[in-house]
């Protein structure tokens, strides 16, 4: 059922490529994420550990339907996100592969300028934390976040950067590879910012 919401989203996001009215380009960057906390639950030890900015990236292609005063702006993007958890000197590393599906209105400001906001869809392709004795057994892949931004454009060319917070409880459990009962669980909701470079073909 998610899967087939995510492809409805994405057919009507572009099934009107060819429109007099819309542009379409492609674009990439880098992105710094956090995610939510890390709850270590072990027979002897009980710990929550707060997350941890580091740089990401993210690719991919949007359309930009015109309308008078403002315009929509649907987008495809692969996202990669880092962030690190710190205990006692040591570091564990969660990594999220996924797709985002912003679907962003906006009105541009004397000429070059741009404000944007709206939801964005992404689903969680894979995710893993880097502890050797530690398996995933369970997690959330589908999600609803938001979006906020502004930004710049020259011609075909523009930027812009953007807050993204996740509006969905998003899970990954982990069972320790020796005892079933040491588990721990990682809140995956997103929070970010998103710096972005665009070319626009039409």
């Amino acid at each position: 059922m998610k899967k087939l919401v995510l492809t409805i989203l994405l057919i009507g996001s572009f099934s009107i490529s060819n429109a007099q009215f819309l542009n379409f380009g492609i674009k990439g960057g880098i992105n710094g994420n956090e995610n939510g906390k890390m709850r270590i639950d072990f027979e002897e030890f009980e710990e929550k550990l707060k997350s941890h900015q580091e740089p990401g990236y993210h690719f991919g292609v949007f359309s930009e339907i015109k309308i008078p005063i403002f315009y929509i702006r649907p987008e495809l993007v692969y996202t990669h996100t880092e962030s690190s958890y710190k205990l006692d000197g040591d570091s564990a590393d969660l990594s999220i592969n996924k797709i985002d599906v912003p679907i962003l209105v906006g009105i541009k400001i004397l000429g070059f300028g741009r404000i944007f906001a709206g939801p964005s869809f992404q689903y969680i392709i894979d995710s893993d934390l880097d502890v050797d004795d530690l398996k995933e057994i369970n997690s959330d892949d589908f999600g609803t976040n938001v979006q906020i931004g502004v930004g710049l454009e020259l011609g075909r060319i523009g930027a812009d950067i953007r807050w993204e917070q996740g509006l969905s409880d998003l899970e990954a459990e982990y069972k320790s590879k020796f005892d079933s009962n040491d588990k721990v669980r990682v809140d995956t909701s997103p929070q970010q910012v998103i710096f972005s470079v665009y070319y626009k073909f039409k």
